[in-house]
């Protein structure tokens, strides 16, 4: 009954809000095949322990992200999900941890954005990404928000950007984690900033190793 009442919706919501790909208007995707595969796949890295998937100055990239955080259409992540396993597979080979039990863990977002969202887009990733995997584990109760700062895409400033998410991480639950490997599950990363007071936080807790994997840089 849940299941058709959930097909019920996900049809009326397609008939009021008909999918346009973002790249060239053809009806039915947000992202079609011909134009994914013109989007180039990064091999680039911000910071040392992060992979990315995709460029964020790529129009379409940055359209579809926008409307994964800001419009609530977090299906343009169904248009993804190929390309983020493939990603994802290129970062385990190329971190050599391929088999490896590896837990994953969303930065969490403010109650604000959780309310005004209705979900967090990282915890999203997460779930395509250990989906069929089982050395995969998913956790979202470790890692926890300890302050509500600004957004970090309204601050242009590298040293303030910084500070802003200083000290606003707290985990629970460390004897998950304690000696793990985790990887990071964000949308994007533009300093750094937040992965890398995340990573601290796990690793005063006493994390074996941290890597961190982003839709796009």
């Amino acid at each position: 009954m849940l299941i058709n009442i959930r097909r019920f919706i996900r049809l009326i919501s397609l008939t009021i809000f008909p999918r346009r790909c973002i790249g060239c208007q053809i009806k039915d995707f947000w992202i079609c095949e011909k134009c994914l595969d013109k989007i180039p796949m990064s091999c680039e890295r911000k910071i040392s322990f992060a992979f990315s998937i995709f460029e964020y100055r790529n129009h379409i990239i940055r359209k579809a992200i926008w409307m994964l955080k800001f419009n609530k259409r977090y299906s343009v992540l169904q248009d993804l999900e190929e390309k983020i396993n493939i990603g994802f597979n290129n970062f385990l080979k190329a971190q050599n941890l391929e088999g490896k039990n590896i837990i994953l863990i969303p930065i969490p977002i403010t109650k604000r954005s959780r309310v005004t969202r209705g979900y967090n887009q990282s915890e999203l990733i997460c779930k395509i990404i250990t989906k069929n995997r089982k050395n995969l584990t998913f956790e979202n109760k470790i890692l926890l928000k300890s302050k509500n700062h600004l957004a970090q895409n309204k601050i242009k400033n590298k040293v303030e950007r910084i500070n802003n998410v200083r000290n606003s991480f707290e985990v629970k639950n460390e004897e998950k984690i304690k000696r793990e490997i985790v990887v990071l599950i964000d949308d994007v990363t533009t300093t750094g900033a937040t992965l890398d007071q995340a990573r601290k936080s796990l690793n005063k807790a006493g994390v074996k190793k941290v890597f961190a994997f982003t839709l796009a840089h």
